[in-house]
């Protein structure tokens, strides 16, 4: 954190404010109340429901009274889901409270560069995310409220499943290949209608072995329901079976797990489906999302991952915060005479949105003119030429700066856009 922006942080904060910090958890939560010179004037802790957030406002409440205290401000750790059912009730009942979020990393390192024992409790963590809170360590995050909630769930939940889809994906692989390892020689793709349908009940190399190859394919054809059977294909997996080298021993085990799997794919692709949908319609229904579709090669879901990483826009002043959040500003990285690079990537930011800035440039330096210049240029200059991966991470921030342009203009994006933070 600079020293400037460390600075404002604390011009901010009114003089005899009072600080509090909060460690979070699943049944008890534990307050801890600072003085502006760091003098514990309570601690206590109050459980995740009404009643305990309402004891809670009481005893800050009575402090602030007996304290004289201009304003309080309540920091805590962004730990799982606790952290919003918190702020979003002091943003309801106690819209006078101010909440900010301070990184788990840096109250671990500072707790235990305050005990060097490294002991841990509750009420250290609280004391210390209390002491980071005075000093102005903390994040400006709040809670996204709306269109953009909702986006940022949709796309959540999109990932989670997209990554149970993967994993199935996996497991149906890996049990097939225990009962014909030589299929991957018929079916690059295992999750096609004609390999499933074979999958399903007829996956065993040995079991096809005892079979004719027309009551192997009426048998798969039973378990068929796209729109074509590839016959063809059938007939090569029946003649690898007769040398197939598959388990012979746990065979219905297998192929009752590889049914399982198989079921449980489809309803996870249904599912994503659905969220899909809902998640494109909630990005269309957002103001932004007419100007950044006029991006030729950024994607929907791509432009919808960017902006629920992103929040509401309106909570920022410059493009260049896009890229402070994403973590793709080049800052030094060096001690005496080693240097990592000159100018490498911070990596503090959203790595879900360093990701989808990635493989939007990768696309875009393939589709649009002006990133492909601008990618060779990066790579061919003649002085201080980039790598392809220093080129990708330079139009990472250009297509935010774009974004950002796009979105504060109200604009449509041509080629070469200039896109200025």
């Amino acid at each position: 954190m600079s020293n400037c922006t460390l600075s404002k942080k604390l011009a901010g904060v009114k003089p005899g404010t009072l600080f509090v910090g909060v460690d979070l958890a699943l049944d008890r939560n534990v307050a801890v109340v600072l003085s502006e010179r760091a003098e514990q004037l309570a601690r206590f802790g109050f459980p995740n429901e009404r009643d305990g957030y309402d004891y809670f406002y009481r005893r800050l409440e009575a402090i602030q009274e007996q304290q004289q205290a201009p304003a309080v401000l309540v920091g805590m750790e962004p730990t799982n889901y606790f952290w919003k059912l918190l702020a979003a009730d002091m943003e309801q009942q106690r819209p006078e409270y101010s909440y900010r979020l301070v990184n788990p990393y840096t109250v671990k390192k500072n707790r235990e560069g305050d005990h060097l024992d490294r002991s841990k409790d509750d009420n250290r963590d609280a004391f210390t995310i209390g002491d980071l809170l005075r000093t102005g360590k903390y994040t400006e995050t709040r809670l996204l409220h709306g269109g953009y909630a909702e986006l940022r769930q949709y796309v959540t939940l999109h990932k989670r499943l997209q990554g149970d889809i993967r994993r199935q994906k996996t497991l149906i692989r890996n049990i097939a290949g225990q009962l014909f390892p030589e299929l991957p020689h018929v079916f690059k793709d295992f999750t096609g209608e004609t390999a499933l349908a074979m999958l399903r009940n007829h996956a065993a190399a040995v079991t096809l072995r005892s079979k004719s190859q027309e009551m192997f394919i009426t048998d798969v054809w039973a378990d068929f329901h796209g729109r074509r059977l590839y016959k063809a294909k059938l007939r090569r997996v029946h003649a690898l079976a007769e040398r197939s080298v598959g388990l012979k021993n746990g065979v219905a085990a297998l192929q009752l797990a590889l049914r399982t799997h198989i079921e449980t794919l489809q309803v996870l692709q249904r599912q994503s489906e659905e969220v899909c949908t809902a998640l494109i319609d909630a990005f269309l229904a957002l103001p932004e999302s007419a100007y950044w579709l006029s991006v030729h090669g950024l994607g929907v879901i791509t432009a919808a991952t960017i902006l629920s990483e992103i929040g509401d826009p309106g909570n920022y002043t410059s493009g260049r915060q896009w890229v402070k959040l994403a973590g793709t500003q080049p800052v030094p990285n060096t001690s005496g005479r080693k240097s990592r690079s000159q100018t490498p990537m911070s990596h503090k930011g959203r790595p879900q949105l360093r990701t989808a800035l990635f493989f939007a440039v990768m696309c875009l330096v393939q589709v649009d003119q002006a990133f492909a210049r601008d990618y060779l240029h990066l790579q061919t200059r003649e002085k201080n030429p980039l790598t392809k991966m220093q080129a990708l991470g330079v139009l990472m921030n250009k297509l935010l700066r774009i974004l950002w342009a796009l979105m504060r203009n109200s604009t449509f994006y041509t080629p070469g856009f200039p896109g200025t933070a």
